[in-house]
Order: C-alpha cells, then structure tokens, then sequence
C-alpha cells in the first residue's frame, strides 16, 4: 500500500472498488474484521475504520449478530405513485411483516392538529408499528389518522387491520388522493441503533408525510426512521425549454 496516503483510506479504496466491480454483490456477507485484517496485512483498528466509513457512506451495513452486508440499494425505492411505505415494499415483490406496537385513540397534539386542520380536541387514531424483512427492521412509523366520524365509532382494536394503512382508509370509505413529504438526513439516535442494528454514528432518514383525500383534506400525518441503506428515491426530470 501506498506510504503517502494513510492506511484505512487504501483499504477504504480497496474494499469500495469490489463493491462497485460487482465482485462483492449487493447482499453479500463481507469478510469479518479479522479475515480483512488477514488479507490485507493490516491492524483490526484499521479495518475498522475503513469499514465504518463505508458503512457511514452507505456502501455496507451492519446487522446486529450476523454480519457486514454489501448494501442492496436496489430494494426500497420511492415513485411519484403514491403507496403506503409497506405497500412500497411489497410493490418491490419484497415479503413484508408489519408489527404494530401501540394503538389508540387520543387527542391530537396541537402542532400535528394544525397540519391536520383539526381541532385540537379531535380524537386521531395514533398507531406506531413497525416494517420488517426477513426480520430485518425496514423502518418505524408513527402516524396520526382522522378518520371519518362514522369510522371513528367502531374502530376496530385488532392491531393486523392496520397492517395497511391506505387500506384501512379506502376499506371505510375514504379515497386516498394525494400526498407530500420532506426527506432529511441526519444522525441516527440510540433508540434508532437499538431498533435497526445500526453502529453509531450511522446515517438515518426521517421522512414527514401528509396525505390528503380526495376532497384535499388531511387524513394521515406521518413520521417515518428508514435507515440510509434501506431507502432509495428515484425521480424522473425532464428539461423543460427555455
């Protein structure tokens, strides 16, 4: 290796050059840290940090008890069709398990009642679930629903009715029409680490949606922690003349 440039950015290089040769494909188990160690004559601290920094780009990911994994970008991809995040995934051909961890009726909060163009003594249904694949956490939903007065008096408690939110909407009468969200990127927090085997610092995706029916009024407010590796958006531009 090359004296002038420090130890991790060489094998950094090295390692990024057989993902993007396709010699390591996405989903391949990457060698452990000593075995790159090995290979490379070089310290577990060096490897360490060149896989980290990769993992941090996006190139890798770690899962908690099995491995480092070239990372398959080609999974979760956005549109400008507008699908539920699990229907997304599904829509992919990908098996999705959908775990609903809190459900219920409440008032809502007053900043998400303003967004919603709801009082804020109205009852919203608040579920927080998450999205596996082959139980891999895919990424954590809490949403805030009104629906329908008429719904809202026989909701039903089972938690697997809210495996598809969209769903449960146009199973009640409601049309899904529309939608807008904002994607960010920043620092994945501990509870995110713990939820996605992630290691710290690791990048996190929080992506805020409203969805509106077909009269245009909100019905959904969503916030959505996709791990960078597992969230692909792709646009379609065209170059208007001038």
């Amino acid at each position: 290796m090359r004296e002038s440039v420090p130890l991790y950015q060489q094998l950094k290089s090295e390692l990024l050059e057989k993902i993007l040769s396709g010699a390591w494909p996405p989903g391949e188990q990457i060698p452990s840290e000593a075995e790159l160690a090995a290979m490379y004559d070089v310290s577990r601290t060096t490897v360490r940090q060149a896989v980290g920094d990769l993992v941090t780009a996006g190139f890798i990911v770690r899962r908690q008890g099995k491995g480092t994994y070239v990372a398959d970008v080609d999974h979760p991809t956005a549109s400008t069709t507008l699908y539920g995040f699990a229907e997304e995934l599904r829509a992919l051909g990908l098996s999705v398990t959908v775990r609903v961890e809190r459900l219920d009726m409440q008032r809502c909060p007053e900043d998400i009642a303003r967004l919603l163009r709801v009082p804020q003594s109205r009852q919203v249904l608040y579920i927080e679930r998450t999205a596996y694949v082959d139980e891999i956490a895919y990424f954590h939903e809490r949403s805030y629903l009104v629906p329908p007065y008429q719904v809202a008096s026989r909701m039903p408690p089972d938690p697997t009715m809210y495996d598809s939110i969209y769903g449960f909407f146009e199973q009640n009468g409601v049309r899904i029409n529309s939608g807008s969200q904002t994607i960010s990127a920043e620092l994945a927090t501990d509870e995110d680490c713990a939820r996605f085997g992630l290691t710290p610092p690791a990048p996190i995706l929080h992506i805020e949606r409203i969805t509106r029916d077909e009269s245009g009024a909100p019905v959904e407010y969503s916030l959505v922690r996709y791990p960078a590796d597992r969230y692909q958006l792709r646009v379609h531009l065209l170059r208007q003349p001038h």
